[in-house]
């Protein structure tokens, strides 16, 4: 039976509509024919919230990346704690952000976002979370370590998170018993390793 909304809450049913879709592997389904007919409205009443899919699904991608920085900015400024402490919970928070949103998380990091201007606010949302990631991992850093190789950790780092995640959320890692515990010390084993090198000055040299 279709999902009806309530009067006024139109733009939220899309919303929840295309992250449904998006969790079940049916992104194809993401039209506005379509999610009129689950939501059983006419086909013109998703018009008057967005102007086309892609701006649906680049709002959901915004809330999404929102969302993403309300729960990594306080991690990347803990106190009473050790920059590299801050880095290790950073990482972790950031993959079992991935796979509590993988809905969301699956459309934040469309490539369609970042290949056009026409997304800013996902574009501007997305740099900010890139910085929290590089303002703690720079920390871990000696200050006569040049800002080529604090960016070449921020960006392994993202890598690493980010792929781990992304083998989480496509079934992969699905063996794995303890999740929790096996994110956590991945990123620990990650953290030690990276930071030590990058200290001895190894990493990103010529």
């Amino acid at each position: 039976m279709s999902k009806r909304y309530h009067h006024g809450d139109l733009r939220r049913a899309l919303i929840e509509k295309t992250l449904e879709l998006v969790q079940a592997d049916q992104v194809h389904l993401v039209g506005f024919r379509e999610l009129a007919r689950q939501l059983a409205v006419s086909r013109s009443a998703p018009y008057r919230h967005f102007s086309n899919v892609e701006d649906l699904l680049a709002e959901v991608a915004r809330q999404g990346f929102a969302a993403f920085i309300d729960v990594l900015e306080p991690v990347a400024t803990l106190k009473g704690h050790t920059p590299e402490e801050r880095f290790l919970e950073l990482g972790v928070t950031y993959v079992h952000f991935a796979l509590e949103h993988s809905a969301h998380y699956r459309l934040m990091f469309d490539c369609a976002y970042f290949k056009q201007e026409d997304f800013p606010e996902v574009q501007t949302l997305a740099a900010h979370a890139f910085t929290l990631l590089k303002y703690t991992s720079s920390a871990c850093m000696d200050k006569s370590v040049s800002d080529r190789d604090k960016l070449e950790l921020a960006t392994m780092a993202w890598a690493f998170v980010h792929g781990l995640a992304k083998l989480f959320i496509d079934g992969q890692l699905a063996k794995i018993k303890n999740r929790k515990r096996f994110i956590r010390s991945s990123c620990q084993r990650f953290v030690r390793r990276l930071t030590t090198t990058m200290k001895q000055g190894v990493a990103g040299s010529d």
